[in-house]
């Protein structure tokens, strides 16, 4: 698996006449911008950097985060997009609402500035500087639906302080993180291993189909294994039914009226 990528957020301005710093920062500034820093790596998606090890810079309040590798793929697209007005994609809206509140403070705070930058050579997004000139996509209306699924998907990785699952679906590459009770882990049998079928409750974005909120209802019983003997006894069925008809093809063109049917 690879490394995850790291990527520099940093918060530019003054405090009592000084630059900001990590030797010069109020409380409520360092809290209010890592919390925002969390909701843009995660955007929609269910996640914590509380046990992710970061570096905080100087220069300014900057923290070097090695995004989790389940939204890498999003957030780079994402922080792509934020500033492609004529784009047809539309960034992830709880992404794209830290973006707009860093726009707005920026406008009417003196010399305040946000950077997002990333570190790694095979970034796929520029820096993003965000000022008083900055002029990012305008936030768009989104319908949250509330909806049960059946999920079915190879579980990468369970528990945590967080109790919580990883679960990659056959039809998307970002593994989605579901919210799980841990009564509901120590009944399930362990190891994880093989597919997992879930019940889960969601939200689901009416225009993007992105999941959020994803909880664990229940685990269905599913076996994801082949049956060679459940094979064999099905292909024995078939022969023994079929023994006394020479040409099956021939004879369901027969049954359908013609070889033209």
């Amino acid at each position: 698996m690879s490394s995850p990528e790291p990527v520099e957020f940093a918060l530019q301005g003054e405090v009592n006449g000084k630059p900001i710093s990590p030797a010069n920062v109020t409380f409520g500034a360092m809290r209010k911008f890592q919390d925002e820093v969390e909701r843009l790596v995660f955007g929609s998606n269910q996640g914590s950097l509380n046990d992710t090890v970061v570096e905080v810079r100087e220069g300014s309040y900057g923290l070097v985060v090695p995004i989790p590798e389940n939204v890498r793929e999003s957030f780079e697209r994402d922080m792509a997009l934020a500033t492609e007005p004529d784009e047809a994609a539309v960034p992830d809206a709880a992404r794209l609402k830290v973006l707009l509140g860093w726009q707005r403070r920026a406008a009417f705070e003196k010399n305040q500035i946000y950077f997002v930058r990333p570190l790694s050579n095979r970034a796929v997004f520029r820096s993003l500087r965000i000022d008083s000139e900055t002029r990012l996509r305008r936030a768009q209306d989104d319908r949250w639906l509330s909806v049960e699924l059946t999920l079915l998907g190879q579980v990468l990785e369970a528990g945590g302080q967080k109790a919580n699952i990883h679960v990659r679906l056959r039809d998307r590459s970002e593994p989605v993180i579901v919210d799980v009770q841990r009564e509901q882990l120590e009944r399930e049998a362990f190891p994880f291993t093989g597919e997992k079928l879930l019940r889960v409750s969601a939200e689901r974005n009416e225009r993007t189909k992105v999941l959020r909120k994803v909880r664990l209802i229940a685990f269905v019983a599913y076996r994801s294994e082949f049956d060679e003997a459940a094979f064999e006894r099905m292909t024995k069925a078939g022969a023994k039914a079929w023994q006394d008809v020479p040409d099956a093809a021939a004879w369901v063109r027969e049954q359908r009226g013609g070889s033209d049917a």
